[in-house]
């Protein structure tokens, strides 16, 4: 195996250096896969955390902007109803417990909310809130919107 000089044959020198090198690369490749799958647990809990941080914006948003019209419970009952949906026998407001929404683009949502239903061949009754509320706030609605809709859809068995 070794040569009269004490040295291993050039090939098989360079065999050990190709097996040293990834033995070098894979302990520097462990400590580093070691790290990131460390914080994988760490950034699925954080995402539950804004999930459920954002959902607490969009009720208390729905409350204050949308109640009114869709009732405090999101099924289109709210105090205007029979105020005024009722007396101009118009278009009632959208009941977000049926469980479509669950599925509308967040887009579709989000552009219905900020230039109101009349720019959208929708009720002139819903209100255009692209001025008063930022772009932040409006997809925290849509979230809430969103899964207000996707827990009835659950509930509704055929």
């Amino acid at each position: 195996m070794y040569l009269n000089n004490g040295k291993a044959p050039a090939s098989i020198r360079v065999h050990l250096l190709k097996k040293s090198k990834h033995v070098i690369i894979n302990f520097r490749i462990l400590p580093l896969a070691l790290m990131l799958s460390a914080t994988l647990p760490l950034a699925s809990t954080q995402t539950k955390a804004d999930a459920t941080a954002q959902h607490e914006r969009g009720e208390k948003l729905f409350t204050t902007y949308c109640a009114r019209c869709h009732g405090k419970n999101a099924d289109g009952e709210g105090r205007m109803v029979k105020r005024l949906y009722r007396k101009l026998k118009t278009q009632l407001p959208s009941n977000f417990t049926l469980g479509i929404y669950a599925d509308r683009p967040a887009e579709y949502l989000h552009k219905i909310i900020t230039y109101g239903g009349e720019n959208n061949a929708m009720s002139k009754y819903m209100p255009p809130f692209g001025e008063e509320l930022s772009d932040e706030n409006i997809d925290d609605l849509v979230h809430f919107i969103k899964k207000a809709s996707e827990k009835y859809a659950r509930t509704i068995t055929p």
